[in-house]
């Protein structure tokens, strides 16, 4: 058998992520192969050295959809411990980097987001310039119009409150 047929996939779930700590690999198998083809197929295509290898084969599981019912498909399955010092990158470039926290010390970490916060603080003063240069005013009288609008601006608690007194009023 072809070495690229026998292992036809990495199986990735919350236990297989546990048993990868441990130096123990799971994978999707030919149902044909057996454990030496399955060993010099992962030795080959990873360049690691395996310690030992488990296979089974996972039956079929009747499952529901809607009113229809079937099967899921059996497959084989191989648990490849790996001899201490080998890994295999199963992500390849695509892993997520871990960050560290401990590096980065608090100092870091509040000049980044001052520099973020002065950022934010010189975009907002172009849009101000801008919408003020728009309307033909100064910033500064742009600025004194946005508080008054502001202060006109009334609270869903107000209008309900004023509401209530007009109805007041009218009984």
């Amino acid at each position: 058998m072809n070495v690229n047929e026998i292992i036809k996939g990495p199986i990735l779930t919350e236990k297989s992520y546990q048993l990868m700590s441990a130096g123990v690999y799971s994978f999707k198998v030919s149902p044909k192969t057996n454990r030496s083809e399955t060993k010099k197929a992962v030795e080959y295509i990873f360049n690691v050295k395996v310690d030992k290898v488990n296979i089974f084969t996972v039956p079929k599981k009747e499952k529901n959809l809607g009113k229809s019912k079937g099967f899921t498909s059996r497959y084989k399955r191989a648990l490849v411990k790996l001899k201490p010092g080998y890994t295999i990158n199963l992500f390849g470039d695509e892993s997520p980097e871990v960050d560290n926290k401990d590096s980065q010390t608090n100092d870091e970490i509040t000049t980044k987001i001052a520099e973020k916060r002065a950022e934010l603080d010189a975009k907002n003063k172009e849009i101000a310039e801008k919408l003020a240069k728009k309307q033909g005013k100064t910033v500064s009288e742009q600025a004194q119009s946005n508080e008054l609008n502001q202060d006109s601006v009334k609270t869903d608690s107000e209008i309900i409150e004023s509401e209530n007194q007009e109805k007041g009023e009218s009984n």
